[in-house]
């Protein structure tokens, strides 16, 4: 048992990576790695990159959401305003780009409230969620596939949705969990 446990002490040793497919910003790759015990392995990765995800206030007490079509559940979704960075996009930048395409606004202030990788066993997405203030209407075209419907909701309705379900998309639900427990004392 001790020869074991003493085989896992090694390194994770990092072999190689070969893209499989591309398909617009998306790419499935294989990455090799020397496990401690010696063995090789190859796993599957989608590689997706920054993503981002925007908790917009209008005021004190009211948010903005936005409402679009997801394929892969087949049907609409109640979201926070985000989605991906751009290459060499840094995730703030892209948060306010997202905000303008999805929102409609631009914000004065935007704060990190955290990080997190949304599936970090085969994407190497790593989801950036902000709070924004002051916003200012200044919006930008959407993507070509986007057809957006916005409601403004007051933020204790806006976790309701996210704690009973009704908000889904995991971006939008951590970031709204993630401000209500950092400022409710």
């Amino acid at each position: 048992m001790w020869a074991i446990l003493r085989a896992m002490n090694g390194p994770w040793t990092y072999l190689a990576s070969s893209p499989r497919y591309t398909r617009g910003h998306l790419t499935l790759r294989e990455d090799a790695w020397r496990l401690p015990d010696g063995r090789e392995v190859v796993y599957p990765v989608l590689a997706v990159g920054i993503t981002v995800g925007v908790l917009p206030f209008l005021d004190d007490q009211r948010v903005l959401l936005v409402r679009q079509y997801r394929h892969l559940q087949r049907e609409l979704s109640w979201e926070l305003p985000g989605g991906g960075a751009r290459p060499g996009e840094d995730p703030l930048a892209a948060a306010q780009r997202e905000l303008r395409e999805e929102g409609g606004y631009r914000a004065e202030r935007c704060v990190l409230l955290t990080r997190f990788y949304p599936s970090n066993a085969y994407l190497d997405e790593i989801a950036y969620c902000y709070a924004a203030w002051g916003l200012t209407p200044d919006p930008l075209p959407a993507d070509a596939d986007e057809f957006m419907e916005r409601r403004i909701v007051a933020l204790d309705e806006a976790l309701r949705m996210a704690l009973e379900g009704e908000i889904t998309e995991s971006v939008s639900k951590v970031t709204l969990l993630q401000y209500a427990a950092a400022h409710q004392a």
